[in-house]
Protein backbone atom coordinates (compact mmCIF):
# COMPACT_ATOMS: atom_id res chain seq x y z
CA UNK A 1 0.00 0.00 0.00
CA UNK A 2 2.65 2.14 0.83
CA UNK A 3 4.49 1.55 -2.39
CA UNK A 4 1.76 2.67 -4.13
CA UNK A 5 0.90 5.87 -2.87
CA UNK A 6 4.46 6.44 -3.12
CA UNK A 7 4.45 5.83 -7.09
CA UNK A 8 0.97 7.83 -6.76
CA UNK A 9 3.01 10.87 -5.31
CA UNK A 10 5.72 10.67 -7.49
CA UNK A 11 3.57 10.50 -10.65
CA UNK A 12 1.70 13.61 -9.16
CA UNK A 13 4.98 15.34 -8.76
CA UNK A 14 6.12 14.37 -12.24
CA UNK A 15 3.07 15.61 -13.90
CA UNK A 16 3.22 18.79 -11.98
CA UNK A 17 6.71 19.52 -13.42
CA UNK A 18 5.41 18.76 -16.67
CA UNK A 19 2.88 21.54 -16.43
CA UNK A 20 5.40 23.96 -15.37
CA UNK A 21 7.70 23.38 -17.85
CA UNK A 22 5.12 23.10 -20.26
CA UNK A 23 4.01 26.61 -18.85
CA UNK A 24 7.25 28.05 -18.63
CA UNK A 25 7.73 26.89 -22.62
CA UNK A 26 4.20 28.11 -23.82
CA UNK A 27 5.16 31.94 -22.03
CA UNK A 28 9.22 31.34 -23.61
CA UNK A 29 7.26 31.01 -27.39
CA UNK A 30 5.34 34.36 -27.01
CA UNK A 31 6.78 36.64 -29.39
CA UNK A 32 6.77 40.28 -29.79
CA UNK A 33 3.92 41.41 -31.90
CA UNK A 34 4.00 43.82 -35.17
CA UNK A 35 2.52 47.04 -35.02
CA UNK A 36 -1.55 47.56 -35.55
CA UNK A 37 -3.09 48.23 -38.78
CA UNK A 38 -3.22 51.34 -39.94
CA UNK A 39 -4.18 53.59 -43.02
CA UNK A 40 -2.39 57.01 -45.29
CA UNK A 41 -4.72 59.58 -46.17
CA UNK A 42 -6.14 60.01 -49.35
CA UNK A 43 -4.57 62.65 -51.08
CA UNK A 44 -6.61 63.46 -53.80
CA UNK A 45 -6.02 64.21 -57.43
CA UNK A 46 -4.56 67.00 -59.50
CA UNK A 47 -2.16 67.32 -56.77
CA UNK A 48 0.67 69.63 -56.28
CA UNK A 49 4.16 68.88 -57.39
CA UNK A 50 5.31 69.07 -54.05
CA UNK A 51 2.77 68.16 -51.59
CA UNK A 52 2.57 66.79 -47.75
CA UNK A 53 1.75 63.08 -47.34
CA UNK A 54 0.31 61.61 -44.24
CA UNK A 55 -0.95 59.07 -42.40
CA UNK A 56 -2.44 57.92 -39.01
CA UNK A 57 -0.68 56.86 -36.10
CA UNK A 58 -0.01 53.25 -35.48
CA UNK A 59 0.36 51.78 -32.36
CA UNK A 60 1.47 48.51 -30.91
CA UNK A 61 0.84 46.48 -28.82
CA UNK A 62 3.49 46.19 -26.10
CA UNK A 63 4.05 49.76 -26.36
CA UNK A 64 7.01 49.85 -28.50
CA UNK A 65 8.51 52.90 -30.11
CA UNK A 66 6.87 53.07 -34.10
CA UNK A 67 9.12 54.23 -36.91
CA UNK A 68 7.83 54.72 -40.43
CA UNK A 69 8.93 54.19 -44.31
CA UNK A 70 7.47 55.93 -47.20
CA UNK A 71 7.34 54.35 -50.63
CA UNK A 72 6.50 56.64 -53.17
CA UNK A 73 6.67 55.22 -57.40
CA UNK A 74 4.76 55.39 -60.20
CA UNK A 75 4.51 51.49 -60.23
CA UNK A 76 1.81 49.11 -58.18
CA UNK A 77 2.85 48.39 -55.59
CA UNK A 78 5.30 51.31 -55.00
CA UNK A 79 9.03 49.82 -55.08
CA UNK A 80 10.91 53.19 -54.61
CA UNK A 81 11.31 54.29 -50.92
CA UNK A 82 11.90 57.81 -50.26
CA UNK A 83 12.09 58.15 -46.63
CA UNK A 84 12.37 56.12 -43.28
CA UNK A 85 13.19 55.96 -39.26
CA UNK A 86 10.35 58.91 -39.70
CA UNK A 87 9.07 59.00 -35.76
CA UNK A 88 6.34 61.85 -37.51
CA UNK A 89 2.86 61.16 -39.42
CA UNK A 90 3.69 63.18 -42.40
CA UNK A 91 6.41 64.10 -44.91
CA UNK A 92 6.62 66.73 -46.97
CA UNK A 93 8.02 65.57 -50.85
CA UNK A 94 10.78 68.47 -51.74
CA UNK A 95 11.52 67.97 -55.20
CA UNK A 96 9.42 68.19 -58.01
CA UNK A 97 6.89 65.37 -59.17
CA UNK A 98 6.20 64.83 -63.00
CA UNK A 99 2.65 66.51 -63.87
CA UNK A 100 0.09 65.17 -64.92
CA UNK A 101 1.67 61.37 -63.68
CA UNK A 102 0.11 59.02 -61.74
CA UNK A 103 1.83 57.70 -58.24
CA UNK A 104 1.28 55.33 -55.71
CA UNK A 105 2.31 55.20 -51.83
CA UNK A 106 2.48 53.20 -48.96
CA UNK A 107 4.02 53.61 -45.52
CA UNK A 108 5.18 50.82 -43.12
CA UNK A 109 5.33 51.14 -39.74
CA UNK A 110 7.90 49.10 -37.76
CA UNK A 111 8.41 48.98 -34.03
CA UNK A 112 11.99 48.27 -31.95
CA UNK A 113 11.76 44.92 -32.21
CA UNK A 114 12.02 44.82 -36.44
CA UNK A 115 8.44 43.78 -36.72
CA UNK A 116 6.39 45.18 -39.70
CA UNK A 117 2.64 46.78 -40.54
CA UNK A 118 2.16 47.90 -44.02
CA UNK A 119 -1.06 50.71 -44.50
CA UNK A 120 -2.71 50.35 -47.56
CA UNK A 121 -1.60 51.68 -50.95
CA UNK A 122 -2.77 54.79 -52.03
CA UNK A 123 -3.00 56.46 -55.68
CA UNK A 124 -3.03 59.97 -57.02
CA UNK A 125 -2.22 62.11 -60.08
CA UNK A 126 -0.70 65.39 -60.37
CA UNK A 127 -1.73 68.35 -61.49
CA UNK A 128 -0.82 69.79 -65.28
CA UNK A 129 2.01 72.41 -65.59
CA UNK A 130 0.48 76.24 -65.87
CA UNK A 131 1.42 78.21 -68.86
CA UNK A 132 3.87 80.35 -66.90
CA UNK A 133 5.84 76.67 -66.17
CA UNK A 134 6.06 75.29 -69.06
CA UNK A 135 7.29 78.54 -70.92
CA UNK A 136 10.39 78.80 -68.76
CA UNK A 137 13.83 77.87 -70.01
CA UNK A 138 15.51 77.89 -73.39
CA UNK A 139 13.11 77.92 -76.73
CA UNK A 140 14.87 77.17 -80.23
CA UNK A 141 13.66 78.72 -83.43
CA UNK A 142 12.26 75.36 -85.38
CA UNK A 143 10.58 76.87 -88.62
CA UNK A 144 8.14 79.51 -89.47
CA UNK A 145 5.36 78.96 -91.53
CA UNK A 146 5.31 79.60 -95.18
CA UNK A 147 9.15 80.00 -95.12
CA UNK A 148 12.20 78.20 -96.51
CA UNK A 149 13.55 75.64 -93.56
CA UNK A 150 16.08 77.05 -91.18
CA UNK A 151 19.26 76.69 -91.34
CA UNK A 152 21.65 74.85 -88.55
CA UNK A 153 22.82 77.61 -88.08
CA UNK A 154 19.62 79.37 -87.63
CA UNK A 155 18.31 76.93 -85.18
CA UNK A 156 20.91 77.82 -82.86
CA UNK A 157 18.87 80.95 -82.28
CA UNK A 158 16.46 80.57 -78.69
CA UNK A 159 14.23 82.77 -76.74
CA UNK A 160 14.68 82.41 -72.91
CA UNK A 161 12.40 82.67 -70.36
CA UNK A 162 13.43 82.99 -66.85
CA UNK A 163 11.58 82.39 -63.52
CA UNK A 164 11.86 86.41 -62.89
CA UNK A 165 9.76 87.05 -65.85
CA UNK A 166 12.80 88.23 -67.42
CA UNK A 167 13.22 87.92 -71.28
CA UNK A 168 15.89 87.18 -73.54
CA UNK A 169 15.90 86.53 -77.84
CA UNK A 170 19.21 85.67 -79.03
CA UNK A 171 19.88 85.41 -83.25
CA UNK A 172 22.45 83.40 -85.33
CA UNK A 173 22.75 83.33 -88.89
CA UNK A 174 25.54 82.78 -91.16
CA UNK A 175 27.98 85.87 -91.85
CA UNK A 176 29.04 86.45 -95.07
CA UNK A 177 31.85 83.53 -95.58
CA UNK A 178 29.42 81.26 -93.84
CA UNK A 179 30.96 81.37 -90.63
CA UNK A 180 27.54 80.74 -87.72
CA UNK A 181 27.85 83.99 -85.89
CA UNK A 182 25.69 85.28 -82.91
CA UNK A 183 24.05 88.34 -84.56
CA UNK A 184 22.37 89.75 -81.56
CA UNK A 185 20.66 89.40 -77.73
CA UNK A 186 18.32 91.30 -76.70
CA UNK A 187 16.74 91.54 -73.26
CA UNK A 188 13.06 92.50 -71.86
CA UNK A 189 10.59 90.99 -69.76
CA UNK A 190 7.39 89.01 -70.48
CA UNK A 191 4.21 88.16 -68.83
CA UNK A 192 1.21 85.36 -68.90
CA UNK A 193 -2.13 86.65 -69.47
CA UNK A 194 -3.89 83.21 -69.77
CA UNK A 195 -3.58 79.81 -70.92
CA UNK A 196 -3.24 80.89 -74.41
CA UNK A 197 -1.50 84.21 -74.65
CA UNK A 198 1.55 85.97 -72.77
CA UNK A 199 3.22 89.73 -73.81
CA UNK A 200 6.78 90.30 -74.53
CA UNK A 201 8.24 93.51 -74.04
CA UNK A 202 11.59 94.43 -75.68
CA UNK A 203 12.50 97.61 -76.74
CA UNK A 204 9.76 99.76 -74.65
CA UNK A 205 7.43 97.45 -77.79
CA UNK A 206 5.00 95.19 -75.92
CA UNK A 207 3.97 92.50 -78.44
CA UNK A 208 1.31 89.82 -77.70
CA UNK A 209 2.20 86.41 -78.34
CA UNK A 210 -1.02 83.93 -79.13
CA UNK A 211 -0.11 80.55 -77.79
CA UNK A 212 -1.35 78.24 -80.89
CA UNK A 213 0.16 74.98 -79.29
CA UNK A 214 2.47 74.33 -75.97
CA UNK A 215 4.03 71.25 -74.25
CA UNK A 216 6.90 70.58 -72.18
CA UNK A 217 9.08 70.37 -75.98
CA UNK A 218 7.43 72.52 -78.21
CA UNK A 219 5.77 75.72 -78.43
CA UNK A 220 4.31 76.95 -81.60
CA UNK A 221 2.98 81.32 -81.37
CA UNK A 222 1.61 84.06 -83.39
CA UNK A 223 2.98 86.73 -83.24
CA UNK A 224 1.28 89.49 -85.42
CA UNK A 225 0.41 86.89 -88.14
CA UNK A 226 3.71 84.93 -88.02
CA UNK A 227 3.66 81.41 -86.63
CA UNK A 228 6.57 80.30 -85.82
CA UNK A 229 7.80 77.04 -83.98
CA UNK A 230 10.42 76.32 -81.14
CA UNK A 231 11.69 73.43 -79.69
CA UNK A 232 13.20 73.19 -76.00
CA UNK A 233 16.41 72.55 -75.09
Amino acid sequence: MKTYQNISRTLLILMLIGLVSSCSSDDDNITNKAPNNFNVVDVANAADLQLQLSWEASTDPEGDAISYQVYLDTQNPPQMEIANNLNTTTYNIQTDLQPETTYYWTVIAKDANGNTTQSNIDSFTTRELTTGEILIGEWYFESQAGAPPFSECKKNAFINFTEDLFFQVTNYDEDTNGNCVLMNSENGTYQVIDRFQFEVTLNGTTTIWDIQSISSTELVVNIDGTILTFIKA
